[in-house]
Order: structure tokens, then sequence, then C-alpha cells
């Protein structure tokens, strides 16, 4: 029998030795409106379909009620504010850094700055590295309440594209600054989202260049963020006068559907240029035209074939005479091939780097002396390459130190210049130029970088975890050392598997606090993901999708068995599409974890092609047009796989509502059904940013605030006996 509104929470905070009754009034169960769909003659009902109208006055009074309750009952938490202290002085501690780094073949360095205790990045440049920085650009003195999410300076650097959105939103406008007189362009470019679509192209003018085009920005519309397009600017001209390059309109013959991405870039070829047009999304592999001496007087644009999803084509450099290039065709962790420019044949082409069986071939730069390629076992042990033009060769190139992840960047193939950035578990990113002439590497961060106490006698274990049909699956363990392994220590785990992205190792904030709280943190590398490279994508992908949680399940039962951990202290975490995966995890498998996080999560799949963003993301889930893909989404669906009269853990969910990716109604109508059905007595809490976005891009300020409401939360509720509320 479901337990009324009052019994409930009256329940929940007796059992947590609140400090009364009356302080935490909680919010209405939301009423219930039942919609019965009919998918291939099976009926599913969904209770909370009214929550999805997120015009509708009673729904967003509902969503400021929770939000309301969820921060008065956080704020409660006797060791919350002393936890907020430690995360704010450790972030006084950041580095300042430099981040989307812009290097031209003038040796010109275009990037934003961070600074501690800022929230708003800045725009500096500097001619080389050892010169001294000029400010350029900052936001604020535009629009204050706007941030900075992406910049691209043309090939001389007399002009930078600065794009930027309000608040929490990803998708905004683009400026652009004439870098000798500090001043900006008249012309606002709109409907514009480059920091996720294809970014800015310039062409050798330097006064033109393509970016996408969104039509229709409003995330309440059925066409949101479809039927973009390819379209050239050029400095002065009016924006609004579109000409596009590459479209479902103009490009028929192409056979775009409204939710593709076409993007485009310019490739500099000497003082040709030629077009590379991409028929983008969600999924992993593409269609890929192009186009030789392109005229910008074109009226309509001819694109011919230069490869098709099915030669699985992960990314393509051009080269003087050749175009170098990846693929997982018959090669699951990638191979790296060349073909000629002149005649591009991507079936038959040459082989330059043969698969490795236990390694990923993870990025890749052209440089005048070779390839230089990174290969990365399980997602978290990489290393570094070269591929020798001359000699037909690779050769391994020892870096400075281990790295859990590296990144390699060179100025082009006419250029020497490498470098490499490194990160680890618990080690901040390090800048490198290498040096091939003498196989040495130099330290080049453009901001000095300190040490961390906090960084210190950690112990850091990366094994492989059975999962339940006996494929191997990576898990790292981190903790403090001196641990014992008793069963008493509170875990937290984290994991993702989805569109084929690694959980690579880097100093997360989350995992930082919480050993600092004697904790353990762990991330399971689940299919889905691309460690493994692209059969582990395809592992945990639409019919397959339930090995993702099922591997997050096994790694947690290890976590137990070895008593790192018990299922009283377990703490799940992931947000957007791992939403399914711990959503699944903990209704699968309820018995196993005391707490479940999810920040902006995908948690009702059987509705996602009808919400914002949704149609885009249906190459990665399925539609339910399709019988067989309806399947795989109802069982990959949390929402509707919670049950009356389960005990759940306690739950804590996020939701922005200028979220351009996943609508607040997704978390929302899990909110509400767990609020109602849930039979235990741990508490269900919804917190609804009505400033906030996905959280890519969020000011440092807002990324901490969400950190201690998290990890106060996962302490109160695992145990801490520092986060226990108080009787009064």
């Amino acid at each position: 029998m479901k337990k009324t509104l009052s019994v409930l929470w009256i329940s929940i905070l007796i059992s947590n030795c609140t400090t009364s009754k009356k302080s935490f009034s909680p919010p209405p169960l939301f009423p219930e409106e039942i919609v019965t769909d009919n998918y291939f003659g099976k009926e599913v009902k969904d209770p909370y379909r009214n929550l999805e109208n997120l015009e509708d006055s009673s729904v967003i009074k509902w969503l400021k009620d929770q939000e309301k309750y969820a921060k008065n009952l956080l704020h409660e938490i006797p060791g919350r504010l002393k936890l907020k202290e430690n995360i704010y002085a450790l972030d006084k501690k950041r580095d300042t850094a430099a981040w989307n780094l812009r290097i031209k073949s003038n040796n010109l360095y275009f990037y934003l700055k961070s600074v501690p205790e800022k929230d708003n990045d800045k725009l500096y440049y500097r001619s080389g590295y050892e010169s001294k920085e000029i400010f350029l650009f900052d936001v604020t003195s535009y629009k204050k309440e706007y941030s900075i999410n992406y910049i691209s300076p043309n090939y001389d650097g007399s002009k930078v594209v600065i794009s930027m959105a309000k608040g929490g939103a990803e998708i905004g406008e683009m400026i652009i600054l004439d870098v000798a007189s500090k001043t900006l362009h008249k012309e606002v470019i709109t409907n514009c989202w480059p920091s996720e679509l294809g970014g800015v192209s310039w062409f050798q003018d330097n006064k033109s260049f393509i970016y996408t085009h969104i039509p229709d920005v409003d995330k309440n519309s059925n066409g949101y963020t479809q039927n973009t397009a390819s379209v050239l600017y050029t400095i002065g001209q009016d924006p609004k006068k579109l000409k596009v390059i590459l479209s479902k309109k103009n490009n028929p013959e192409l056979k775009i559907i409204p939710e593709d991405f076409p993007i485009v870039k310019v490739i500099k070829k000497g003082n040709q240029e030629i077009l590379f047009g991409g028929i983008e999304g969600v999924g992993s592999y593409s269609d890929y035209y192009y186009v030789e001496n392109f005229s910008k007087n074109e009226s309509r644009v001819n694109w011919k074939s230069l490869y098709k999803k099915e030669n699985k084509v992960k990314s393509f450099y051009v080269s003087e005479s050749n175009i170098i290039f990846t693929s997982a065709q018959n090669a699951s962790n990638f191979k790296i091939y060349s073909t000629p420019l002149s005649n591009p044949d991507f079936v038959n082409c040459e082989t330059l780097v043969e698969e490795d069986k236990n390694a990923v071939i993870t990025d890749v730069a052209l440089s005048k002396d070779g390839i230089y390629y990174v290969k990365t076992k399980n997602g978290v042990e990489a290393k570094l390459f070269r591929y020798d033009y001359e000699k037909r060769k690779s050769y391994p190139i020892p870096i400075p130190h281990p790295a859990g992840f590296i990144y390699v960047y060179t100025r082009g193939y006419e250029f020497n210049d490498v470098w490499i950035k490194t990160w680890g578990w618990t080690q901040k990113g390090e800048r490198y130029r290498y040096k091939p002439e003498d196989k040495t590497f130099t330290k080049e961060n453009i901001f000095p970088k300190t040490s961390y106490a906090e960084l210190e006698d950690v112990v850091i274990e990366e094994i492989e975890v059975p999962s339940h049909d006996g494929v191997m699956v990576p898990l790292s363990i981190i903790y403090r050392s001196g641990l014992k392994k008793d069963g008493n220590n509170r875990l937290l785990i984290a994991g993702y598997g989805a569109y084929g992205s690694s959980s690579v190792p880097y100093t997360r904030g989350d995992m930082l606090h919480w050993i600092n709280e004697s904790g353990v943190f762990a991330v399971a590398h689940v299919r889905g993901g691309g460690e493994k490279g692209d059969a582990w994508r395809k592992g945990g992908y639409k019919k397959t999708k339930p090995n993702t949680w099922k591997d997050f399940i096994a790694c947690t039962e290890y976590l137990i068995n070895e008593k790192y951990t018990s299922s009283s202290k377990v703490a799940a975490k992931s947000e957007s599409a791992g939403g399914i995966l711990i959503g699944r995890a903990i209704t699968e498998r309820p018995d196993l974890y005391k707490v479940a996080i999810i920040e902006v999560g995908t948690v009702n799949t059987i509705r996602r092609e009808f919400g914002a963003n949704g149609k885009n993301n249906i190459k990665e889930y399925g539609t339910v047009k399709d019988s067989a893909e309806f399947t795989y989404l109802l069982e990959m669906d949390t929402y509707h796989h919670v049950k009356e009269g389960v005990k759940y853990p306690a739950v804590y969910l996020t939701a922005g509502m200028n979220d351009a990716r996943v609508p607040a109604w997704q978390p929302g109508k899990l909110a509400a059904k767990m609020q109602a059905l849930n039979t235990s007595e741990n508490p269900v809490l919804f917190s609804v940013d009505f400033d906030g976005g996905h959280g890519v891009g969020a000011s440092v300020s807002k990324y901490n605030e969400e950190l201690v409401d998290i990890l106060s939360f996962a302490l109160w509720q695992t145990g801490h006996p520092d986060y226990q509320l108080k009787e009064e």
C-alpha cells in the first residue's frame, strides 16, 4: 500500500534525527494524471506525463517547492559548512589555468584564463610561450550575466570569434574581436553552439569562416536543434542573411534527416582550401563529403563522397599529399591508415599502424617528422608513439612520468612542434614540448603548477572485475594509504557508459574531497564507453545496454565482497546519459546501494525523443517507433522500473531549466514517482537550478556549491558521524 506524503516524510525525518517535523514541511506530491501509451500491443502507463509541460504554472510551482525543500534540508546537515570551507579553501589553491588554448602558425598563443575564486574567464594572448600575456576581452564588460564557452582566432591572429551564453545555457551568440584595437565588430551572430557543433572554421582570407546555424533554439519547440545548417559568414555582412553551404534543404541528395548536424571544416592545403562536410550526430561514425577548389561565390555546393559510416572512421587529418585516418573497420581498437588526397579510398588503403589488441588508439597528430599517436589501455594507462614517415615504422616515446590520459597536438604537418598534455587521478594536467631532434621533453605550462598535499599518500589500484557474463570490466579504486579493508569504509562509485566516451583519469573534485573524508572512490569503466574500443562501446548500446548497469553492479559487488565497503555505505554517482547507469543499477539491485546521485540525468528513455534534443539521441538510444528498439528503451528506462513496495536508496536528483541536452522533466518525473512509491525511509531530493543548464561551462562557484550539496548528502546518508542531523 502506498504511503501518504506526511507519513513518508515524517518517517524520513524521524529516522534520520532531523531538527523537527515542522522545520521541514515537505512539498506536496505531484498529482498523478495517468497517460496510457500502446507500443506494438504493449500498454505502458505514465502517471506523471503532465510534468513534461514545463510552462504549466503548477509544474513550475512544484519544481520550486522541490528546490526549496532540498536546499533547506541539505543546509541543516551539520558537516556541510565545514565541507564547504574545505572545498573553497582548496579552490583558493587552484592553479591559474589556460584553456581553449589555440596556437597559430605564427606562434601566437590565444587562451581563456581561469583564476582561482573567479567565475568569469578572460581572453588573453601572447606572442610565443615566453612572451608577456596581453589582455583582450572580459565578457562581463559586454554582458554581465554571460560566460565565454569557446574561442577561435583566425590564421594570422588578427581576429577572434568569441562564443558566449547566458547563465548555464550553452546555445548562445558569437561576437568578433579585432585584436589590434581590442574592439568588437558590431555584428552579433545568434543561434549558434560552436562549443558542441563543429566550432568555427576560418578561411585563409582571415575574414570568412563557416559555423553551424541552429534555426530553432526554443527548448519547448518540436523543432528544437533540428534542421541545422553549415553557413558561410564574412565579417561585415548581415549575420541574418545566411549563405548555406550544407543542409538538409540545400542538399536533398545526401538524405540528411532533421536531427543530423551538417558540420563543415575548411582545411588549408597550400594556397588551396578544401571543404570537408560531415553529417554528424551522437552516433559513433558519420558520412563525410568533400569539395575541392571551393569558391565563395558558388550558389550551391556540389559535394563528393569521401567515406561512409560503414568505414568506421573516427578521425582524419590532411597531410601534404595524403589523408591520415583512424578506423575501427575490422579493428575494434583502431588502426591508422593512409589514402591519397588526390584519389581517396577508405577501403583499399595503406595500413600505417596496426591494431593493438590490448590498447586503443585514442589520439593522433601530424608533424613534419612523423605521426604522433597515443595508445591507452583500459582507458587509464596512456603511452605515446611516433610513426616515422621514412622508416615506415612506429617507435615508443618515453614520457616524463606515467599518465592515465595523454592529449597530443602540433601546429600542423608543416612544423616540427609537438606538445603533449598529461593527466592522472592524482596528477594535474601538465603540458610538455617534445623536441624530436634530441628526444627530450621540456615542461611548458602556460602558468606554473603547484603541488597539493591532498594528492599525496594516495593509493591507486587499476584492476579488472568479471561481470555477469564473465567479461572483464576495468575498475579504478582510489583511497588514502592505511585504509583497512574491513567493510566499514564509505564508497563513492562513479561511471558513465555511453556514446563511446571513456571515464579518463583526472583530479576530480568529488574524488579528492571524498577521499579526504576517509572514503574510497571508484570508477567503473562499464560497457557503452570507449575504454576498450569500438566493441566496448557496442557492448553497452541499445540491445546490449543492460551490460552497462550490470557491469556497474558487478564492480559494486566486488568492492563489497573484498571488504572495501558494505552496501549500507555505498553511494553511486553519474550524470546525463549516466542516469541510465545509476537509475537501472538501483532499480535492479536496490539492496546494493545506500545513495544514488544523478545529475541532469536521462532516466525516462522511452520519452527521450519527445523532449528537447531528443531526436538527436535516437542514434544512441533508439526510437519507440521501432518495435525492437522500443523494447530496448523500455528496459533501460529507470522511471518505468520504479515499482510500488520496494525499498529504494536515498536519491539526489538535479536538473537545469536552461539545459539544452536533458529537459528538467526527465529527472522530475523520476523524483515524483519515487517520492510517491518508495517504501524505505530514505529521502528523495530534487534540486532544480532555474538559472542553470547541463553543467557544461558552469561557473566555479556554482560547481562548488553543487559539489557541497552532493557530497554532504552522500556523507550523511552513508553514515559519516560528522554529517548526521541532530535531534531537537
